[in-house]
């Protein structure tokens, strides 16, 4: 059901794509517009075809994968909520900031350490 609604609403993506390119063009008159703008809203309505045509055919992205990652062992997966600082064992916090060498800053006792064991 979720495949023919996506179909569906790239379907409409399409179809006001296609509208609005041939309405610029046959545009004719006092009302039609300057090539600059016809170009522009060309290139604008040219995307919304290519969605339509690209979930007409089912060509969306696909979502990244949720779980655990490929070939990561449990161990190699520690959080910032398990790690603790060396010093006082107060739990490191999610929003604590790491440098790429792994030092970081204990919130608590405001001593250095790293988070890979050396100093």
């Amino acid at each position: 059901m979720n495949a023919v609604i996506g179909r569906l609403i790239s379907g409409v993506f399409g179809a006001i794509g296609l509208v609005v390119i041939v309405s610029l063009w046959t545009a004719e008159g006092f009302g039609e517009p300057p090539l600059f703008f016809k170009l522009v809203g060309t290139l604008i309505a040219s995307v919304f075809v290519l969605v339509g045509v690209a979930g007409a055919l089912g060509l969306q992205p696909k979502a990244p994968p949720s779980g655990p990652i490929r070939g990561a062992s449990p161990a190699n997966r520690q959080g910032a909520v398990q790690l603790a600082c060396t010093t006082c064992n107060a739990p490191l916090g999610e929003g604590a900031d790491v440098s790429p060498s792994g030092d970081v800053k204990c919130t608590y006792c405001q001593r250095w350490f790293n988070i890979h064991g050396h100093d």
